[in-house]
């Protein structure tokens, strides 16, 4: 596969996906990109799905993307070369600030959704939101994500 990653199962090199922060992109209603720090979420099956369930605090701009922009999100998990984009997802609002460019950020345009993943990740997750739902955390709202392509970086597979 192209851009130096192989297509993988999702549960493949989980370890890497549960102990690190992911990159969370997601789209506004007008097709603009955004990417937030993500830590909470896990990869499990939800009505006979794999997906990413991906906790998301409602004052985010993430959360308006994902409710009124493109119904898909992919989840990376940064490589060493832009591990330092996570402090940058994490302090910046994505309603006034390009977070890509600000971090250095390159994208790759989705296989199977519109949503781009992150260049010089470890793993990539492409998913469609197939549910929503409060938390038990007052604070935040679960975004259930069918798995529909995931990708290893060549560096992580041996």
């Amino acid at each position: 596969m192209s851009n130096n990653r192989k297509e993988i199962d999702p549960y493949d090199y989980i370890e890497y996906f549960k102990r690190n922060t992911g990159l969370m992109v997601s789209m506004d209603k007008n097709g603009k990109p955004n990417v937030m720090a993500l830590d909470w979420k896990t990869i499990e099956e939800f009505q006979g799905n794999i997906v990413i369930r991906a906790q998301v605090a409602y004052t985010r701009y993430t959360y308006e993307c994902l409710t009124e922009g493109v119904n898909e999100f992919s989840v990376n998990i940064p490589s060493d070369k832009i591990y330092d984009a996570i402090d940058i997802a994490g302090s910046y609002s994505g309603r006034n600030v390009d977070k890509f460019k600000k971090a250095g950020i390159q994208t790759i345009p989705g296989i199977n959704i519109k949503v781009p993943t992150i260049k010089d990740s470890l793993l990539s997750y492409e998913c469609q939101i197939i549910h929503s739902s409060k938390s038990n955390m007052s604070s935040h709202h679960y975004f259930y994500g069918i798995i529909v392509i995931a990708f290893a970086s060549n560096k992580l597979i041996k």
